[in-house]
C-alpha cells in the first residue's frame, strides 16, 4: 500500500510474501484476504479523516490580502471493474457500469487539504456543490469549474460574505445596467470590429426573483479552442440527433467569467489568469494517475479496493504536508510532478520510519534536500507564473 506498485500489479500472494519477509512470520493469502473487511475499511476511513483534520498549521489563521482562504476544488473520475458497480456506480455507456469520483479541494494559501472524498461517478459536481455549502466561510475565495456553479451556490456564497470566481453559464439570464439581457452576438461583433481582447460588464444575475450583482468578464477564444469546442458539440449533437444552435456557436467563441470580487482587488485583466489557478489541481490529479497509478485497478473484492485506495490517499496526505513545507521554503514554484516522483522513489524509507522505528530524519533528509534543484518548476515561454499570479491576488 506504500506506492511501490499499482494495485493492478499486486496480488494477495505478493502481500502475504511481503508481510512474511518483514515480520519473519508466515501468513497465507487467504488470511490477508479476510483482513480486507468492513472493519478495515472503517479504520482506514477514520485514519483518513483524522489526517485531514490534523494537518500541520504552517501559517497562523490570518487574512492574506482580502481573503482568508483561496479554495480550488475539482474532481477526477476513472472506470473500475464491473464487479465494483454495486458500490461505485458509473454513467453507463462507454464509461461502463462502475466508475469512481474523487472530490478534492485545498487552500492555495496554506496548502491545507479541505476535502478528499470518494463517491460514485453518477454523483455529479453540482450535487457535491449543493451538499458542501455548509463549509463556506466569510472571506473565502472559491475558484471552481462550471460544473460546480449552480444559481443556489452563487446566491449562498454572496450571502455568506464570501467570493466566487467561475465560468459563467450563458443559459442563465444576466441583465446589463439598463435591465436588458446580455447580447452575446453584439459582444462578439465588438471583438471582431475593435480587435479587443477583454470586456467587462457590470451585470445582475437573475436567480429566482432576486438579482445578484456580479462582474462579467468576457474574452474571445483563439481559433484552435473554438474549433475544439465545436468539434465536441457536433459529435454530441450528432449522437443525440439535433443541430448546433447559432446561440451556442456564438458563446463557443467566447470565454465568460463571473466574480463578485471587487475590481479594486482584482482588475479585469487579472480575472482570467486568476481563474487559471484552478489548473493546479489538475496537475495533482495527473501525478496521482500517472505516478501513483490509482486508476489502474483489477477486479478484487470491494473492501480490498477501498482499503488499498484509502491507504494510498493517506500516503498522499503524509507526503503533501512535506510538499507544503518545501513550497514555502523554495524561491520558485515546487513541481507537484517532480515531488511525487521523488516521494515514490523513496517510499520505502518512509515505510521503515513508520514500521521499523527508524529515525524520521533519514527520510526527511532525502526528500527535503536541494529542493530548488530537484523540484523547481520551469516556466515555459508564454505560460503564466502560478506563484506570481497568487502573490498578486493576495497583495
Amino acid at each position: 500500500m506504500f506506492a511501490n506498485r499499482s494495485q493492478q500489479e499486486t496480488s494477495l500472494e505478493d502481500l502475504a510474501c511481503n508481510f512474511s519477509d518483514r515480520s519473519k512470520e508466515s501468513i497465507t493469502k487467504q488470511a490477508i484476504q479476510e483482513r480486507f473487511n468492513d472493519h478495515a475499511v472503517a479504520f482506514l476511513e477514520s485514519v483518513l479523516i483524522d489526517q485531514l483534520s490534523n494537518q500541520l498549521p504552517l501559517v497562523d489563521k490570518v487574512t492574506y490580502g482580502n481573503f482568508s482562504r483561496v479554495r480550488i476544488k475539482d474532481s477526477t473520475r476513472y472506470g473500475l471493474p464491473a464487479a465494483l458497480g454495486s458500490v461505485y456506480t458509473g454513467h453507463g455507456g462507454r464509461s461502463g457500469p462502475a466508475q469512481i469520483s474523487i472530490q478534492y479541494e485545498y487552500d492555495l494559501i496554506t496548502g491545507k487539504t479541505l476535502d478528499l472524498s470518494l463517491t460514485s461517478a453518477n454523483r455529479n459536481d453540482q450535487q457535491d456543490s449543493k451538499e458542501t455549502l455548509y463549509n463556506i466561510e466569510k472571506g473565502d475565495l472559491l475558484i471552481r469549474d462550471l460544473g460546480y456553479t449552480t444559481q443556489g451556490y452563487i446566491k449562498y456564497v454572496q450571502e455568506k460574505g464570501a467570493y466566487y470566481l467561475n465560468r459563467f453559464n450563458p443559459k442563465w439570464i444576466a441583465l446589463d445596467q439598463n435591465g436588458k439581457p446580455i447580447n452575446y452576438s453584439n459582444l462578439l461583433k465588438k471583438f471582431k470590429k475593435n480587435s479587443r481582447s477583454l470586456l467587462e460588464i457590470s451585470v445582475r444575475i437573475c436567480i429566482g426573483k432576486e438579482l445578484i450583482p456580479s462582474r462579467l468578464v468576457v474574452s474571445r477564444v483563439d481559433q484552435r479552442t473554438y474549433e475544439k469546442r465545436m468539434h465536441k458539440i457536433r459529435n454530441e449533437t450528432k449522437r443525440r440527433g439535433y443541430n448546433v444552435t447559432e446561440a451556442y456557436k456564438t458563446t463557443a467563441a467566447l470565454n465568460l467569467f463571473i466574480t463578485n470580487v471587487p475590481s479594486q482587488w482584482l482588475a479585469t485583466d487579472q480575472v482570467r489568469n486568476t481563474y487559471g489557478l484552478r489548473w493546479q489541481i489538475e496537475l495533482i490529479f495527473k501525478a496521482w494517475k500517472s505516478q501513483l497509478q490509482i486508476n489502474k485497478v483489477k477486479a478484487v473484492r470491494t473492501q480490498r479496493f477501498q482499503c488499498e485506495l484509502m491507504a494510498r490517499l493517506i500516503w498522499v496526505l503524509l507526503n503533501w504536508q512535506v510538499y507544503r513545507i518545501i513550497q514555502r521554503c523554495m524561491t520558485s514554484k515546487c513541481s507537484t510532478w517532480k515531488f511525487f516522483k521523488t516521494a515514490i522513489r523513496i517510499s520505502e524509507k518512509l515505510r521503515q520510519v513508520l514500521f521499523e522505528n527508524r529515525p524520521v530524519a533519514q527520510w526527511l533528509e532525502l526528500i527535503i534536500a536541494n529542493p530548488n534543484r530537484k523540484y523547481r518548476t520551469e516556466i515555459r515561454q508564454g505560460k503564466h507564473d502560478y506563484s506570481r499570479i497568487l502573490n498578486n491576488l493576495l497583495a
